[in-house]
């Protein structure tokens, strides 16, 4: 899913807009064929694991160690979101990355669970080598200091 329009970018951005943003997603890779479906079937699991890694972890009171993309973890993930192109103002964050509509879900659900994800890169001692980091912690609430 790299070769997009800006007629697709905008659709897709307002498709997130609403419910049917993962729908839209759904569609887009089902009229490209079984590997878009694949991959975006994969990227879907990743997130609802992650979902369910971070339920179980909060509600056992346990740690909760963040989530990694790339550095020879979520490697098949890692390659699909192509986070090797990603940079400051770019990455699954973002309304142009192809799977933004699997991202707003995943954010969503932080959110009504009174939680904030952070997603953000690591590197190596040498600078070498990078990778994601995801987790979640407590949202802020109005009012009262952190």
């Amino acid at each position: 899913m790299t070769d997009t329009s800006l007629g697709d970018i905008l659709r897709a951005t307002q498709a997130c807009k609403t419910e049917d943003c993962l729908r839209e997603l759904e569609r887009t890779a089902l009229g490209r064929g079984p590997t878009a479906e694949h991959d975006l079937g994969l990227v879907r699991d990743f997130f609802d694991q992650a979902k369910t890694y971070f339920t179980s972890r909060i509600l056992a009171r346990a740690d909760i160690k963040p989530v990694v993309i790339g550095n020879g973890q979520n490697m098949t993930v890692s390659l699909i979101l192509q986070t090797f192109r990603w940079h400051a103002e770019y990455d699954i964050r973002s309304p142009m990355h192809p799977y933004n509509g699997v991202w707003r879900p995943f954010e969503t659900w932080c959110a009504d669970n009174g939680l904030a994800p952070e997603l953000f890169r690591c590197k190596d001692s040498k600078g070498r080598e990078h990778w994601y980091v995801l987790r979640v912690h407590p949202a802020p609430v109005a009012g009262v200091p952190d």
